[in-house]
């Protein structure tokens, strides 16, 4: 979570939208990580809530 935190700083503004699937023991600890960087990063910990989250930016 980090690293993709890490790398969008780097990178700078994506005009488009990044949906980022988190899996394994620390999956909880890399959602919040990711919420609270303030980077238009949408994180997801299910196959189903990453799906909804596409919904979401697909409106």
């Amino acid at each position: 979570a980090q690293g993709v935190v890490d790398a969008y700083k780097n990178i700078g503004d994506i005009k488009v939208p990044i949906i980022v699937r988190l899996q394994g023991t620390n999956a909880k600890e890399a959602k919040e990580l990711i919420d609270k960087s303030g980077l238009k990063v949408l994180s997801a910990i299910s196959l189903q809530e990453a799906a909804d989250r596409v919904k979401e930016v697909l409106k």
